[in-house]
């Protein structure tokens, strides 16, 4: 299949976001270490308390609760968007210089721009020796000591395992030392103190130039919206499968009167965005009043005109309509607020009938990553539920559904599989439940029934060279497009039907099941 985002200059700003014990929170926010490891620099070396090596959490900036960080352990973090700075340059940030992905391009220090070339990603699943980490920007490029004597460059080379990009954290103080393991007794080193200062590997001794403080930060534009205070789960029960028990976090349920959907809980792509990558026809609608609303949407709310609402009968319903000979629709979206790593993600919807060829609806997931430069598809796409006409590139129509990954190597065609419905069943004819059952390096997609997943997906299902990148907080997006690459052809298109949804549910996991 093709991706639905593949333009998204238009509608993103730099999101950074902040984890306590890898639940979103909005603060600025530091990263400490936690948990002891044999190996570390001892009082008498000249460092109060000792050291703490190869493990990471995050905490809130105070960092006063150490309960749940305590529980994190050596769980994958694989999440972008932390800056790094050296304390002798303490405004300036580790840096790729120039965004540069040739192999050997030079790390130095610059100011923060905000850019995915500053934005690192912390991973140490799968890395040899294990409990090490690589640190990666703009996608599957990795922090590499180039040599074993001091002084050597570090750069940004394609991850490939190897043992200068292996990296131990050890935090001493308030601050990290980063030692690569190639190497007994060299540090990641700022070797001064202006813009654009090569970082090289110098022997550890303590001095402000290796000790390096990271940051996670949200703009201001992410107040919190669109957590669990607005989207409460009242008399939702936990969700048990195969053994383990998943508790409700997040529920829109769309009870109550008719109504536009809730400006706290989604936001709302706007425009058409040259089509949103994909030759799409649509102009998207927020509800009356949402800024930069197009001039083809309506300005007062009413069921008859509305592209999206509440239908009083507990339902969401996406209607795309023909205004004076342009279509309208709604792309619904959590970015800049709630995002989601691990548990069950599931929404119950009805689809229109996929006879014939015009539209295009899906239940779908981006890497929250994306807002801090990493480009689609390296921030990783989930498709939960997309279907189209038989009569584009042989869709599954109403007789099932694709589901879908994108990462990387993978692309717009990604790695999917196809649910077909018993017989006298169809997406058009009743409401069903699509969604993931998600952890560590994998991911399981069902309909209807969570203990009996028809496709799964892990880092071995990529191909070599690939990088997944699944293991990091996503945000979920509801639409129905038309036209474009599997929407087909609109022309003969009049009254396209519904996509109607019950309620959309995200139940978190047990910290165990990371």
């Amino acid at each position: 299949m093709i991706s639905k985002r593949i333009a998204q200059d238009a509608v993103m700003g730099s999101l950074w976001f902040c984890l306590m014990a890898l639940t979103l929170f909005s603060s600025r926010c530091s990263l400490l270490a936690q948990g002891p490891a044999s190996g570390g620099h001892l009082a008498n070396e000249g460092f109060p308390g000792g050291a703490i090596h190869r493990q990471l959490c995050f905490s809130t900036a105070d960092c006063g609760n150490f309960k749940g960080v305590g529980e994190v352990g050596t769980a994958p973090i694989s999440i972008g968007g932390f800056t790094m700075s050296p304390q002798n340059a303490p405004t300036l940030v580790l840096d790729d210089a120039g965004a540069g992905t040739g192999a050997g391009n030079p790390i130095d220090i610059y100011t923060s721009n905000s850019t995915g070339a500053q934005a690192w990603a912390a991973n140490n699943t799968g890395v040899t020796p294990p409990g090490y980490y690589n640190f990666a920007a703009l996608g599957p490029f990795c922090l590499t000591a180039s040599g074993t004597t001091g002084g050597s460059a570090v750069v940004l080379d394609p991850c490939a395992g190897t043992a200068g990009q292996a990296w131990d954290p050890v935090l001493i103080g308030s601050f990290y030392e980063f030692q690569p393991t190639n190497s007994t007794n060299l540090c990641l080193t700022a070797s001064g103190t202006a813009v654009g200062s090569a970082v090289v590997v110098d022997t550890c001794s303590g001095t402000p130039s290796q000790q390096w403080s990271l940051t996670v930060e949200t703009n201001s534009s992410n107040t919190g919206k669109g957590g669990p205070f607005a989207s409460p789960c009242k008399g939702i029960g936990d969700l048990s499968v195969a053994g383990v028990t998943y508790t409700p976090t997040w529920c829109q349920e769309f009870e109550g009167p008719a109504r536009p959907p809730s400006t706290e809980a989604w936001n709302f792509d706007l425009g058409n965005n040259n089509g949103w990558g994909n030759g799409e026809a649509e102009v998207y609608c927020g509800p009356p009043g949402v800024l930069g609303n197009p001039i083809q949407c309506p300005t007062t709310f009413s069921t008859e005109t509305a592209p999206v609402y509440i239908d009083g009968n507990g339902h969401l319903v996406i209607q795309p309509r023909n205004v004076n000979g342009t279509w309208i629709s709604a792309r619904l979206n959590t970015d800049g607020g709630q995002t989601f790593q691990y548990g069950i993600l599931e929404a119950r919807i009805e689809l229109p009938d996929l006879t014939n060829q015009g539209i295009w609806p899906a239940f779908w997931s981006l890497g929250n990553n994306i807002n801090s430069g990493v480009p689609w598809p390296v921030a990783g796409e989930i498709d939960m539920l997309e279907d189209w006409s038989p009569q584009v590139y042989n869709g599954a129509g109403d007789t099932g559904e694709n589901s879908t990954i994108h990462t990387y190597l993978t692309g717009g065609d990604g790695i999917s599989d196809r649910y077909l419905f018993p017989s006298g069943e169809a997406v058009n004819t009743a409401f069903h439940i699509y969604g993931i059952i998600w952890s560590a390096d994998k991911i399981q997609f069902f309909v209807d029934d969570p203990s009996n997943p028809f496709f799964t997906a892990t880092p071995a299902s990529l191909p070599a060279g690939d990088v997944w990148p699944f293991n990091q907080p996503i945000f979920i997006l509801l639409n129905e497009a038309i036209g474009g690459t599997l929407g087909g052809s609109i022309t003969g298109l009049t009254n396209p039907g519904p996509m109607t949804v019950d309620y959309v549910r995200w139940y978190s996991a047990p910290q165990s099941n990371f």
